[in-house]
């Protein structure tokens, strides 16, 4: 979640007002049941509540789904072999992407299917053109950077217009400087 200064003061207490209700224990635990995310905050985690929801796995498949609460219970039992990554442009498709795959994975499996080199192949290639991964380019992931291009015309010119603007101002303030200091050795 990302909350963006804004002109509007009001407008960004607002989003930060809003980040915090997200953040409050009903909020996380009711979003764990429905959708199977671990809650973000430790004081969360700790709470009688959630210990309640996970020990209530398979009670009753509508909320307390057990192999929800058992996926959520295994990523809790390793929490110091899991990672973050920070967010960068196509990070939303390529977590898509991946998890698309293990759904058609699981999938498979459960159908009794050949799940081998070739189908990997296959499936990797579809997920790809599916969720456009071919059309970002590797190296500038990798680095973080994306070549734009030369930069237009009048961008150069104003650039340029800019940097001999300096000039001129610091050249002005020199010969001011040099100016005062003849002036003040004539005076003597």
């Amino acid at each position: 979640m990302c909350v963006f200064n804004k002109e509007d003061p009001q407008e960004v207490l607002a989003s930060w007002l809003f980040a915090q209700y997200l953040l409050t224990n009903e909020v996380q635990i009711a979003y764990s049941g429905t959708e199977g995310y671990v809650p973000v905050t430790s004081k969360t985690l700790e709470s009688a509540e959630y210990q309640d929801y996970l020990s209530r796995g398979g009670e009753d498949n509508d909320y307390y789904y057990d192999i929800k609460i058992q996926a959520s219970q295994l990523l809790l039992d390793n929490v110091e072999n899991t990672f973050v990554t920070p967010v960068f442009n196509g990070s939303a498709s390529l977590r898509n992407a991946a998890g698309q795959m293990i759904e058609n994975v699981t999938k498979s499996v459960n159908r009794k299917e050949e799940v081998n080199s070739d189908y990997m192949t296959k499936l990797y290639e579809d997920v790809t053109s599916l969720y456009r991964l071919d059309q970002i380019q590797g190296s500038s992931i990798a680095a973080g950077k994306t070549e734009l291009g030369e930069l237009p015309g009048t961008a150069v010119f104003l650039l340029g217009a800019l940097g001999g603007t300096w000039i001129l101002i610091i050249l002005y303030v020199i010969l001011t400087a040099i100016k005062k200091k003849k002036a003040g050795n004539s005076a003597r």
